[in-house]
């Protein structure tokens, strides 16, 4: 690696963000981006950006130059697709971003967007990466279809060298011989990359998938890997999109994602402050319990599990510990009281915990003494 003299990582240098109009990739915050593959209306990109910010989504993203693998797909609107995302963009208060393909398309798109996008198949189209060197544009850096991760960071440096220190990798997997997603994402990739380069890395779980029903668990992994962003494509209806309609996330799937992701960036010290503008909705209010609920069940699993081990331990006589529970419940209602929350509700709640627990220990060691009787003095046996 010796010739990422600028992209590589030194303890003088640090890892880096960038800021573009108050946003910055590579902080704390998970930044997210969301939007259709491909532009096609006026009306799909002001519902798509509507999403993106009910989900808490920063950036849009919209395909207005497509190089597709197919000369009989669909291309992309060019001028008036630009038109129709910078537009909804602009009603929503996001940034935007859009893929160039050629020294046209950049030349078009350079003054009108917030960020640029280099797409996989274009990553080592080096001419190109060093006209991005010469404008003042955030750059997002796909990795190529089968390139490696030392090539990926190569590419980077030629924007680098040519003047652009604002370069965002993206992992949107590689080809490998596993058929069951379009590509395989490179998880590792995140970590490496981030090893050896102080540049923001993000993560496409959209194209590695390739399929909607694996985005939410990439994303999730993308986040614990220590992605500083995600770019994840939704429509407003899939089944009709003019590309990549089975990789792309309903709008509904797409909040409740981002909803999601919180818990998971807290997980690894980072914040990601997703669905805030619609946070006291009836529904959003209810899928929130729902969360709380399903986590209260997981916990009293738990307790009960450890709950049997303890009885293990104990004679019949001593199952039951008034002083205990007496403990354990004046421990809880004080630490009610600093959660402000009702020290009845506490003391409601927890007496049929503690009598479930004995009486679930209980009947355990009954049921091992009488196996032990069993084994000891078999049916039939004198």
């Amino acid at each position: 690696m010796k010739d990422l003299k600028l992209a590589g990582l030194t303890s003088e240098k640090g890892t880096s963000s960038i800021e573009v109009n108050g946003v910055t990739i590579g902080g704390k915050e998970i930044i997210l981006i969301g939007g259709p593959c491909a532009v096609e209306s006026s009306i799909q990109m002001s519902l798509s950006a509507e999403t993106v910010k009910k989900a808490g989504g920063k950036i849009l993203r919209g395909g207005v130059f497509k190089p597709r693998t197919s000369p009989y797909s669909f291309q992309g609107l060019g001028q008036e697709g630009l038109n129709y995302l910078v537009q909804a963009a602009k009603e929503q208060d996001l940034l935007c971003v859009t893929e160039v393909i050629d020294t046209l398309s950049l030349d078009l798109v350079a003054d009108k967007v917030d960020v640029i996008q280099i797409g996989a198949r274009n990553m080592q189209n080096f001419e190109l990466l060093k006209l991005l060197g010469e404008i003042n544009k955030p750059i997002i850096l796909k990795r190529g279809l089968s390139a490696t991760i030392e090539e990926w960071l190569l590419a980077a440096e030629y924007i680098l060298a040519a003047g652009n220190p604002q370069v965002i990798l993206c992992e949107r997997g590689i080809r490998t011989y596993e058929p069951s997603t379009r590509n395989t994402l490179d998880i590792s990739a995140v970590g490496v990359a981030k090893e050896l380069s102080h540049l923001p890395v993000i993560v496409d779980p959209s194209h590695a998938a390739g399929r909607r029903d694996l985005i939410s668990a990439l994303s999730k992994a993308a986040i614990a890997a220590g992605a500083d962003g995600l770019l994840i494509e939704m429509h407003p209806n899939p089944a009709e999109a003019a590309s990549d309609g089975p990789q792309s996330l309903y709008p509904k799937q797409f909040v409740q994602l981002a909803r999601e992701l919180g818990a998971v960036a807290r997980a690894v010290n980072r914040v990601f402050a997703g669905g805030q503008g619609d946070e006291e909705s009836l529904e959003s209010l209810r899928i929130q319990i729902d969360g709380i609920d399903q986590t209260i069940i997981e916990s009293l699993a738990a307790r009960m599990q450890i709950v049997r081990k303890v009885g293990d331990q104990k004679r019949l006589d001593r199952v039951k510990d008034i002083s205990r529970e007496n403990e354990v419940m004046q421990r809880l209602v004080n630490l009610g009281n600093e959660l402000q929350l009702s020290s009845e509700l506490v003391k409601g709640i927890y007496p049929l915990i503690f009598e479930f627990a004995v009486q679930s220990q209980i009947k355990s060691k009954l049921a091992k003494e009488k196996e032990l009787k069993r084994s000891l003095y078999p049916i039939g046996s004198k």
